[in-house]
């Protein structure tokens, strides 16, 4: 009976399964795994691509939600008994668990699934100052998980002529740009130029050597399918840029002697997150695709592979890929533009406003006082009466339940505001209004023609906006008024004009709109 037994070489192989077996638990966990994994996977996977169609790659809340909505029945309509199998396996050994699928069958509403997605990290919520509506996109998980269901259909093989050629030519290109031997560059100049030279001569005499048109449409397939993998880059960007800006502010928190040297670089104005590997290599990309010479020439070579017969058996979605290739980058490039110049400014105030000096002593409190605990962990019995004695405030107890949480996404329900039945004034009663009231109408005519004179007409909104209304509501009848008098009404048409009362309060009220195209005479 013979026995194996370990040697190094095993051990170490056994060594390597282990980290790798530990790598891939730890990645089980990451969004692309559990959004494959999921057990509605197609169902989420088929209505992200849907609600984020080619150009709409950031959503409002309202716009997701109606978007996801349409496709409830998806989500609901799945086999019970499939689901209940999935859902018992999640949920076995939990004790006290609730009844499987138990939740689904009540049917989740679109704005749940939404935040759901969000927390499981299927979507990145963004709270963008140009819109006045939490945005949500698809995360860098998402798209990867896309990408990869993508490929498993098309069941196109990557280990095409025109892919090897692609790496055998930057190969060579990398290793001609990078040769230091003068003699051995300058053969391989020669070598280019004899080629050269010698499809010129057979261009001359009426050979032309020319690809087949499914290899040609191959390499543009390729062509395509790597322009296409850069679109999730940009999350990705934005992701790693936001993990090194808060690398820097740990560094800066950190009582270890580096963090001297990134207060002083800071100080100076070094971008920081511009030096580190990622923001050289998207600073690098995004000056390539801002190069207007290099943007020129390319636009062109894409014009001429439009123009190209075998271009004609792409698909049309492939032909718009195709003519706007890099116009499709600008607009996310310039996005992880912004949020790396953002990030920069607010690493910069948080150093030169002195706010890193406050983190710190609250850190080193923290750090301290866990100290403290963690030393008298093993010595001091949890239930040990502590001697300190804290007088208790008068507070009215209640129950946990009885508090609703703030939703951050929720604007909140509008004030309510006392609405007035629209009227209108005739001249008559403007008239009377002004006589009763004592309304400085020599100050407002005044007002009316030094505004106008300005801009060469005015409306009553323009009036008050240049010069408010010191008598309130009066002031805004007295301009009526006049308006009545010597303006010019456009028929149909209404502004808004706002004034501050004297007790403080600001009101606005929708007028007609006049416009004084000249001077009010003064009476």
């Amino acid at each position: 009976m013979t026995t194996t037994e370990p040697n190094r070489w095993t051990d170490r192989r056994s060594d390597a399964v282990s980290a790798r077996k530990e790598a891939y638990e730890q990645l089980r966990r990451a969004s692309t795994w559990r959004l494959l994994a999921a057990t509605k996977a197609p169902a989420v996977l088929a209505i992200l691509q849907s609600v984020f169609p080619a150009g709409d790659r950031r959503l409002a809340r309202s716009e997701l939600i109606a978007r996801v909505g349409a496709h409830l029945p998806l989500l609901h309509d799945e086999d019970p008994a499939a689901a209940s199998e999935a859902d018992g396996v999640e949920q076995a050994g939990a004790a006290g668990a609730a009844e499987p699928d138990a939740e689904e069958r009540s049917g989740r509403s679109a704005a749940e699934y939404v935040d759901g997605w969000v927390r499981e990290g299927y979507l990145t919520r963004r709270d963008d100052p140009q819109h006045t509506e939490t945005t949500f996109e698809p995360s860098p998980a998402t798209i990867d998980a896309i990408q990869f269901i993508s490929s498993l259909e098309e069941h196109r093989p990557t280990t095409t002529q025109s892919r090897l050629q692609l790496v055998v030519q930057q190969f060579e290109r990398l290793a001609q740009e990078t040769e230091t031997d003068r003699d051995v560059r300058l053969a391989d100049l020669q070598r280019r130029r004899e080629g050269i030279e010698a499809e010129i001569r057979n261009l001359a005499e009426g050979e032309l050597m020319l690809p087949s048109a499914e290899a040609s449409t191959d390499r543009l397939r390729d062509i395509l399918q790597i322009a296409a993998e850069l679109s999730g880059d940009f999350l990705q960007y934005r992701e790693d840029l936001r993990a090194v800006d808060l690398h820097l502010r740990e560094q800066i928190l950190s009582p270890e002697s580096s963090r001297g040297e990134i207060l002083e670089q800071l100080l100076a104005g070094d971008d920081l997150l511009g030096q580190s590997t990622v923001g050289r290599t998207f600073t690098a990309f995004f000056r390539m695709l801002n190069d207007p010479v290099q943007t020129r020439t390319t636009q062109e070579l894409v014009d001429r592979l439009l123009e190209r017969d075998f271009s004609r058996t792409l698909q049309r979605s492939e032909r718009e890929k195709l003519a706007n290739v890099f116009s499709d980058l600008y607009e996310p490039a310039q996005e992880v533009l912004d949020v790396k110049t953002e990030l920069y400014r607010s690493l910069a105030r948080f150093v030169r406003s002195q706010d890193f000096r406050q983190h710190r002593v609250l850190l080193e409190a923290l750090q301290e006082a866990q100290g403290v605990a963690l030393s008298q962990k093993d010595d001091v019995p949890t239930r040990t009466p502590f001697p300190l004695e804290l007088d208790l405030s008068r507070v009215q107890l209640s129950s946990v339940a009885q508090h609703r949480l703030k939703d951050p996404t929720d604007p909140g329900a509008p004030a309510e505001a006392e609405v007035h039945d629209a009227t209108s004034l005739s001249i008559e009663v403007l008239q009377d209004l002004v006589r009763t009231n004592d309304i400085d109408i020599v100050g407002l005519t005044g007002s009316v023609n030094e505004v106008r004179g300005v801009s060469g007409q005015a409306s009553i909104g323009d009036v008050l906006r240049a010069k408010p209304a010191d008598q309130g509501l009066a002031s805004v009848i007295g301009l009526m008024f006049l308006a009545t008098n010597y303006a010019q009404e456009r028929e149909g048409s209404t502004e808004i004009v706002g004034w501050q009362e004297l007790d403080g309060n600001e009101y606005a009220a929708r007028v007609p709109s006049f416009y004084f195209l000249d001077d009010v005479p003064v009476e």
